[in-house]
């Protein structure tokens, strides 16, 4: 039996195949073309408007840092600026002590310090964060919406694992210093997965916050508004341990502010307390400001940003002057944060310090420090360094007294 073909309908076949075909092919293409161009960095610059001109210098001068060597610890010298790193295999840095550069917090560090001539923002990825100098600060729930050219955005699951910061351009666009081997860059914010926030450190507009009131504000009943992330234990006073009732989580009043004992948890502190009508117990009792939502360790201020002032009659932190520490062992001191040669000794015991900068790395086992102190040592010269790593009372990469007082810096 001869089967009869119909070379019409096979001949339309074959036509229809290779349309198919070529027309999945130019989809891929095209596919992969808008990939390609989706995810094309923009040239490094202040990519929207509304921020302010101090911000908007601080972008120019890290975009002017473009193909600046990362190096991990670079830019922690008492002086912003490159320096050489920290060789830390650990930390994926095996030679970075002999890479002249800046890592994420060094490089914000500089561009600031560039733009107003002034360092505002020293320290660590964890010590910048909760800084006092921030005039706004947002949180992931805030989305990148409110984001102003100038912003410093962070990123780590909690305010204590936060591990890297890079400067915002607007249109969801960053400069950072990205990883040991790599050099600064434009990236999308996007693509880090972990945005935990970010913090302003000068108001829009153009224009630098006002000094804070020293005295409530007239016309507003003497009230600062802020919001508190969880119901709050209330206190007769900033010493009390005893409760006398609770202050429930949301948008509450306060009065005023003074110092008082610590409340902490993790790496997170705070020594100020404020004066507030609470919702179960009496009236004018204290709550501390470390429940307040938009503020980190040490901070009292109101949703606005504006410093609740001090309470007549209430303590305030230590004048900048001597801070108490205890140190368990003998201790060498040098003239210098980076210096490797000693200058005298400071003895066991309790001591006191001035103030503390950032630099080489002192450790034994797990435990490590970077922070120096200014001190007067019992052996040697005045106004030596010791490494914070002596103190009896913190761990690794902490610089505080006795009494849980972050020391300033230098």
């Amino acid at each position: 039996m001869t089967t009869r073909v119909n070379l019409l309908s096979h001949r339309l076949v074959v036509s229809l195949r290779w349309a198919a075909l070529l027309s999945l092919l130019v989809s891929v293409g095209v596919f992969f073309a808008g990939a390609g161009a989706a995810q094309a960095a923009p040239a490094c610059g202040v990519l929207s408007s509304g921020a302010a001109s101090q911000a908007n210098a601080a972008v120019r001068s890290a975009c002017g840092l473009i193909g600046t060597p990362y190096s991990w610890g670079g830019g922690h010298g008492s002086q912003p600026g490159p320096t050489y790193g920290i060789c830390d295999p650990s930390n994926g840095a095996p030679d970075d002590c002999n890479v002249r550069g800046l890592d994420c917090s060094g490089m914000v560090r500089y561009a600031y310090d560039l733009a107003v001539g002034e360092d505002v923002i020293n320290g660590t990825t964890r010590t910048q964060w909760p800084t006092s100098r921030a005039v706004a600060r947002y949180y992931r729930a805030d989305g990148t919406g409110p984001l102003l050219p100038g912003d410093l955005v962070y990123f780590g699951n909690t305010a204590s694992t936060i591990h890297h910061v890079a400067m915002y351009l607007g249109q969801g666009w960053i400069v950072e210093a990205p990883y040991s081997g790599g050099y600064v860059q434009v990236a999308a914010l996007s693509s880090h997965s972990d945005y935990y926030g970010a913090i302003r450190l000068y108001g829009a507009g153009g224009t630098t916050p006002t000094t804070p009131p020293t005295t409530p504000p007239s016309g507003g009943n003497g009230k600062y508004w802020v919001d508190t992330f969880s119901n709050a234990p209330v206190y007769g006073s900033p010493s009390s341990t005893s409760s006398t009732g609770t202050l429930y989580q949301g948008t509450n009043y306060v009065f005023c502010k003074a110092w008082g004992r610590e409340v902490s948890n993790g790496t997170g502190y705070n020594h100020w307390w404020l004066k507030t009508n609470p919702d179960e117990g009496p009236s004018n009792q204290w709550v501390s400001a470390f429940y307040l939502s938009k503020w980190g360790s040490d901070v009292a201020k109101d949703n606005n940003g504006t410093t609740i002032p001090n309470c007549q009659g209430g303590t305030t932190p230590p004048a900048t002057g001597k801070y108490w520490v205890d140190t368990f062992s003998n201790a060498s001191v040098y003239s210098s944060p980076t210096s490797t040669s000693s200058t005298g000794t400071l003895y066991q015991g309790t001591n006191y310090v001035f103030c503390k900068a950032w630099g080489r790395e002192v450790s034994n086992g797990s435990s490590y420090n970077h922070w120096w102190l200014k001190t007067n040592p019992d052996e040697g010269p005045s106004n030596q360094w010791v490494s914070a790593f002596y103190l009896s009372k913190w761990g690794s990469d902490v610089a505080k007294d006795n009494n849980g007082t972050t020391i300033p810096d230098c």
